[in-house]
């Protein structure tokens, strides 16, 4: 295994898949200001192409992505990682989506406009903040 994957896998990452720029840059301050270290991805295809070369711990996935269905990202990830913790969010959640997105392999889901007490809520049901700090 060569260092840099050596390195991803000893650290725990968050990784936020969403086209919306700004959904990023809020996740982005929000993690960040807990020393928790978060990727974005800005497109499903970018999202699963992280996914195969990192280590993550939880992932916060927009079911509506400009590149790709975010719920057919969500069983793309799944074949990749059966473990880590997928969190589904959008504006545009109906019943069958989220029937759809559990049945998947979705751990939970949020609803946008975005809270930060949910997002957190959903964090820390999931994943001990222990194990998504920044080790340096």
């Amino acid at each position: 295994m060569n260092q840099n994957r050596q390195n991803q896998k000893q650290n725990a990452y968050v990784l936020v898949v969403d086209d919306d720029g700004g959904v990023c840059e809020f996740f982005q301050d929000l993690f960040e200001e807990m020393d928790i270290r978060v990727h974005v991805a800005r497109s499903g295809t970018d999202g699963l192409r992280k996914v195969m070369s990192g280590d993550y711990k939880l992932i916060f996935l927009d079911i509506k992505l400009g590149d790709r269905n975010g719920l057919d990202v969500l069983e793309g990830i799944r074949k990749v990682d059966k473990d880590v913790k997928i969190i589904m969010i959008s504006g545009y959640l109906t019943e069958e989506n989220i029937e759809r997105a559990l049945n998947s392999g979705a751990d939970g889901y949020l609803y946008k406009p975005l809270q930060v007490r949910d997002i957190m809520a959903q964090t820390f049901r999931h994943v001990p903040v222990k194990s998504l700090r920044k080790l340096c």
